[in-house]
């Protein structure tokens, strides 16, 4: 059992310290100032309405089979019931200022689905990366409304309707439906082959990009740490209340017999740090992005452990 734990554990680590030195770099250019945040801004919205995109439709037009992946509609209801959970519980700890704190309840419950979760794939599942990224996909399909609709109305201190559905169909949003949509009708077959060798090209700029920004978005995000207690009762749901939920499902449900892949992903969604969307929320909308900046920072350094420990711990289940 020791050395089922340790290999699990070390494997992904393994792959993390590539993030956290890419991550690092990037964070040091940039508390140094030697890349602006017009730059990192720049680069954001090329991940987010060009790459990230490409890397979608050409994930799901290719590797997405319903007759095959007979689970894919499960992961964007997944993708919003664990967050509906993780509000739950974080309004039971903050139950005595559930209006003061929750702002909070969010960086408790949704997670960063893409730019953390991918390298990591990369790296770990480096056969079956594919799959692995279409799982995150799907996710991001069920949980990217959620977060910019109620997440963004808890968060923000804009609560303003209209904007919101804008957001929402965000171009990974809108990517997401038209592959899903052109596989289910089989119009994916008709797909030109320069489109599909375009896409991919483009698309494998997603996932050093993606690290580079993250980086640059964590070094700027160190803002002041939130009182201890509030720091302790989010990272709290969201590193051991919503990872042993996931764990106990997936095992009900015995998920990892019939989709061990699917399993293992979601295992290490649910021990993922925040969404960097939040800080982007906040820019956009208003609301306390000292706090935000200060939780999705402590979030980071303990997804480190809680990443790899919670994988090694359902390696061993």
């Amino acid at each position: 059992m020791t050395n089922v734990f340790g290999q699990s554990f070390l494997s992904v680590s393994e792959g993390l310290l590539v993030i956290i030195i890419i991550a690092g770099i990037s964070g040091y250019l940039t508390y140094r100032k030697v890349i602006d945040q017009n730059l990192v801004d720049g680069l954001s919205k090329l991940v987010v309405k060009i790459f990230l995109p490409f890397l979608i439709f050409y994930t799901i037009t290719t590797e997405f089979d319903p007759s095959k992946q007979t689970y894919w509609w499960m992961i964007p209801l997944a993708a919003m019931a664990i967050p509906s959970i993780g509000l739950l519980l974080s309004s039971g700890l903050f139950w005595g200022s559930i209006k003061e704190k929750k702002h909070l309840f969010p960086l408790a419950s949704m997670q960063n689905a893409a730019y953390l979760i991918l390298p990591i794939g990369e790296v770990v599942y480096k056969d079956q990366f594919s799959e692995f990224s279409l799982i995150c996909f799907l996710v991001v399909l069920g949980l990217s409304p959620f977060m910019w609709t109620v997440g963004k109305f808890i968060l923000t201190t804009d609560k303003s309707s209209g904007p919101a559905f804008n957001k929402m169909l965000t171009p990974p949003f809108i990517a997401n439906v038209l592959s899903i949509g052109l596989v289910l009708s089989g119009w994916h077959r008709f797909i030109p082959s320069f489109v599909t060798e375009t896409t991919a090209l483009m698309g494998k700029a997603t996932v050093p990009l993606a690290t580079f920004i993250l980086g640059a978005t964590i070094a700027v995000s160190l803002g002041s740490i939130p009182p201890f207690l509030d720091s302790l009762r989010v990272l709290s749901v969201k590193f051991i209340f919503l990872p042993i939920i996931t764990i106990i499902l997936l095992k009900v449900t015995h998920t990892a017999d019939t989709f061990p892949l699917l399993a293992d992903v979601l295992v290490i969604q649910s021990a993922s740090a925040p969404a960097t969307a939040h800080i982007l929320q906040i820019r956009t909308y208003g609301g306390d992005l000292k706090s935000t900046g200060g939780i999705i920072f402590l979030s980071y350094i303990v997804c480190l452990i809680a990443i790899p420990g919670w994988l090694a711990v359902w390696k061993i289940l």
